[in-house]
Parts: structure tokens; C-alpha cells; sequence
């Protein structure tokens, strides 16, 4: 991928689920369907701690199978499947509100605007695509571009490349304490927000530098 503009970009990079789209509650559903019927029961409360993270880890993690266990890539594919369906059934109705007119606001500011995910850059796109503001971004790394995904800070650091932005001056916001970390570590400051996996302590506590409530508020911090 080319690089979008010089060192100078003013840019804020974004998690997909929980932060843009309100996905939290079907991804931790489906996850816990697939490894309840494959491996051992699990419930949705207990994949909440790993949203945010690639989804091959947080099964291995919740399942207790090594990662060469024909098990994994069947449930990755049973996920995949259920989860597509979910999407394309719900489309917009996924739109967390006031995402649309934060992303609006933020590029009217001069901000490019792009998102850093867990998913695979092309389940991002059928994500960002199916809920209507996959144009308002100007740049989606997916998880399979880097040697290794959240909370390392490789997509992190490959998307302020991309963009020519630097790190401290780049927010990234996101709703899981995976975010805040991999933030950190790319040098970013990291801004939580609480509509998806993670309460305002829990962002805190993986090093939140303010956290917020509302997508308005975001563009109240960024742009004032």
C-alpha cells in the first residue's frame, strides 16, 4: 500500500467492534456457540476479555487446544460463517450511534481516519461495508498484514507508515483493554471509549490516557 501523505498527517485510527460497530455482544455469542459445541462450554461473559484479539488466540485460549488442532481452523470457519450471516442480516442496525457524524466531523477537521482491527482486513471491509461507512476511512489494516496482531503494536505501527502519521500525535481509539495496550506499545496515546467490551476501570487500568462514553465526545477531545 502507498503512503497516503507526508510526516505531517493529522490522523486518528480506530478499533472496529465496540468502538464503530456494535458487534461485542454477537461476536462473544458466537464465539461462545462454536465453542460449546466443539471443545467445552463457554459463555459469553467469558469471551469478553478477549475481544479485541485475533480470533485463532482467543479460541485457542478459551478451548485450551495448541494451535496445530484440526479443532481450531473448524471453529475459525464455523465462526466465519455464523458471523458473516449475522452481519449481512443486521447491515446498518450494527451502527453504533453517532459514529457516522464523528467520522464526518473528524475528516471535516482534517483528520484522516483509519481502522486498526483484529479481523482480517477483508472482514473488516464486509463489516465497515454492511453498516454504510466503509467510504468515510481512508485506510483498514487487518490483522493478517502483520507478524503479530493486538495487543502487539505491529498493525499500529504499519497503519502510522501508511498514513505518514506520527505516534504521538495520532489517537487511537478503542472499547478493549487490548486496544489501550497495543497504543501504548506503538508510542500512541489511547483513548477509551466504553460502548463495546470494556468498563472505564478496565480501560484505565490498560493505560487509557481519558476515556469517554459517546462517539461526540471523541471529536469534543480530538478536534474541540
Amino acid at each position: 500500500m502507498p503512503m497516503l501523505m507526508g510526516m505531517s498527517t493529522q490522523a486518528v485510527l480506530f478499533d472496529l467492534d465496540g468502538t464503530l460497530a456494535d458487534t461485542v455482544g454477537l461476536i462473544a455469542g458466537h464465539i461462545s456457540d462454536v465453542l460449546t459445541e466443539a471443545a467445552a462450554p463457554v459463555a459469553p461473559e467469558e469471551v469478553l476479555a478477549y475481544i479485541g484479539r485475533p480470533l485463532e488466540v482467543s479460541l485457542r485460549a478459551l478451548s485450551g487446544c495448541p494451535a496445530s488442532d484440526p479443532l481450531i481452523a473448524e471453529m475459525v470457519t464455523t465462526y466465519h460463517a455464523r458471523c458473516h450471516r449475522s452481519i449481512e442480516e443486521k447491515r446498518e442496525a450494527l451502527l453504533l450511534p453517532g459514529v457516522r457524524q464523528m467520522l464526518g466531523d473528524l475528516h471535516a477537521a482534517g483528520y484522516r481516519l483509519g481502522v486498526v482491527t483484529a479481523k482480517t482486513t477483508s472482514e473488516a471491509d464486509h463489516l465497515l461495508e454492511a453498516i454504510g461507512i466503509r467510504d468515510a476511512l481512508d485506510l483498514v489494516v487487518g490483522t493478517e498484514l502483520v507478524t503479530n496482531g493486538k495487543p502487539a503494536p505491529d498493525s499500529a505501527l504499519l497503519s502510522l507508515e501508511l498514513l505518514g502519521a506520527a505516534a504521538a500525535g495520532t489517537w487511537y481509539v478503542g472499547d478493549a483493554a487490548s486496544d489501550m495496550a497495543m497504543a501504548g506499545a506503538a508510542g500512541m496515546p489511547g483513548m477509551g471509549i466504553t460502548t463495546g467490551a470494556a468498563s472505564r476501570a478496565e480501560l484505565l487500568s490498560a493505560g487509557a490516557h481519558v476515556v469517554v462514553d459517546s462517539p461526540g465526545e471523541v471529536t469534543a477531545h480530538i478536534a474541540g
